[in-house]
């Protein structure tokens, strides 16, 4: 289990009986999440409320797929998100890591790293789900992170 205390923060990775904790958090900021037993679901809370929440799904590839990263709105704009990011790719170095991102994060994510792709430069199952969210018309924009070692 991944636990660390930034400032008056924690973040940890849930275990599966504190999924449904998740879960109402994700319904309390209008998610239609479930979060699965196979999923790493991490949290950063603060004084035990949880703030924010995201879910990495485990690919075919064996890349994960980072969805559902959430934070309360009245903790936004404060670089939660980021450390919160960071964080967790830190945890799952040197494993590569996907999204789907929405057009006006796009800036968030290029500063932590991540790179917009094209289906051809990702594993097969990541860029399958990528065209059938453009058949879709959702917008999103398809980015990664790889693992670089620090020298």
């Amino acid at each position: 289990m991944v636990t660390g205390e930034l400032n008056n923060y924690k973040l940890a990775l849930v275990d599966e009986l504190r999924l449904p904790l998740i879960n109402r958090f994700y319904s309390e900021c209008k998610y239609n999440v479930k979060c699965g037993r196979h999923d790493r679901v991490y949290s950063f809370t603060l004084d035990g409320k949880i703030i924010a929440a995201a879910r990495l799904m485990l690919q075919a590839s064996n890349v994960y797929l980072l969805r559902n990263l959430c934070v309360l709105p009245e903790f936004r704009n404060q670089g939660i998100a980021s450390c919160f990011v960071k964080n967790i790719l830190n945890d799952l170095a040197p494993q590569a890591c996907y999204c789907y991102a929405l057009p006006h994060l796009k800036d968030f994510y290029l500063a932590l790293n991540f790179a917009e792709l094209s289906i051809e430069q990702v594993p097969q199952d990541i860029g399958e789900t990528h065209l059938r969210n453009q058949l879709r018309k959702r917008g999103w924009l398809l980015m990664g992170f790889t693992y670089q070692p620090s020298n």
